[in-house]
């Protein structure tokens, strides 16, 4: 299990200015040839992305690379998920239902086959846009729904109104790391998901870098996970050395290649971001590799060192400077798009 994350596809001037540059499109056309020819069959985006071009650019290049027929969802295997942003310019089930046609015309499809709320937090409740959602599936214009970041009240919430108008929840997708892993928080939801048999998708297993090979003290410091997880760079060590001694005990493989492994072993489908064609390969090299598993005593080494502060920790007003963020965001994205346009368009 993998999912190919598209974070950084988008090609507006404004992710230009926030990455230093524009993944080029034969690199995506590439990455979406190799990982469909492996049999990676999902692919993560969401609206927010480089304020829906990453959507776009997913859509042409799984029609180039992996040479797609013109409607993504027509039995093709592929599941091109995408989020809604439930941002403070957006109050009604209208809103969804517009964001929604959007995403699907620019991934190029007719029927979402994943949609994702990708926040829980606004002022509105929650139960606002899983009523939408089932509108839409009504329609026939989304397949399931997809909660993000959601804790467990927040899933179960959303999973009893989904039971109630008629809507399928399928996955939540959270942060699934060895550093936020022991958050009691972390625990109680992935509890929730079982309860309601939603599938885990794990994103940023990796710690933002934190886990790779190669860290350095003063990247340690740039990273934003080590500030929200309060580690430091001596916190880190004891982790960091066991994952060296597993990898150490699998010839050819790296610490990065046994963190996404073990998310594999606690039955998650790591979402790992790719950028370039040896991100997709080091991520193949972690769970399409049949010869490589984490025996149980290797997974519990591991959680024996296992950090425990999510982002579920925060209190809920700076969990709610999210929404004001990204809220920000899209509309700096609206103004990129007007005046610079697309950089690969």
């Amino acid at each position: 299990p993998l999912g190919v994350g598209t974070m950084f596809w988008g090609d507006t001037t404004l992710d230009r200015r926030i990455s230093g540059y524009v993944i080029p499109r034969d690199t995506l056309d590439a990455i979406c040839a190799e990982a469909t020819a492996r049999g990676v069959t999902f692919f993560d985006t969401a609206e927010g992305y480089g304020g829906g071009t990453s959507e776009l650019r997913l859509g042409e290049a799984l029609r180039r690379g992996a040479r797609l027929g013109a409607d993504l969802g027509a039995g093709t295997g592929i599941t091109a998920a995408t989020k809604f942003l439930p941002t403070l310019f957006r109050w009604s089930e209208a809103a969804f239902l517009e964001a929604l046609d959007a995403s699907n015309k620019r991934l190029g499809v007719d029927c979402c086959p994943l949609y994702f709320i990708h926040s829980p937090v606004h002022p509105r409740a929650l139960e606002v846009w899983v009523r939408a959602a089932a509108r839409a599936f009504r329609a026939g214009k989304l397949k399931a729904l997809g909660l993000s970041n959601f804790n467990a009240a927040q899933v179960r919430r959303a999973c009893e109104e989904a039971w109630r108008v008629g809507v399928p929840v399928a996955a939540n997708q959270l942060m699934v790391n060895l550093i936020v892993w022991r958050s009691p928080q972390l625990q109680a939801t992935l509890d929730a998901c079982r309860e309601y048999n939603l599938t885990v998708i794990g994103y940023a297993p990796l710690g933002q870098g934190l886990l790779a090979d190669g860290l350095t003290e003063a990247r340690h410091k740039e990273v934003r996970l080590s500030r929200m997880a309060a580690v430091t760079y001596d916190d880190l060590a004891p982790l960091r050395a066991a994952l060296r001694r597993v990898a150490d005990a699998h010839p050819g493989k790296t610490m990065a290649q046994v963190a996404v492994q073990w998310v594999v072993a606690k039955g998650v489908i790591p979402l790992v971001g790719m950028r370039k064609m040896g991100h997709l390969e080091q991520a193949l090299g972690a769970t399409a590799d049949e010869g490589f598993r984490l025996s149980p005593a290797e997974v519990a080494a591991l959680d024996r060192e296992a950090h425990g502060k999510h982002t579920f920790e925060k209190p809920r007003w700076r969990r709610s400077l999210f929404v004001v963020f990204i809220s920000g965001l899209m509309l700096a994205y609206r103004a990129s798009l007007c005046c610079g346009g697309r950089i690969d368009a």
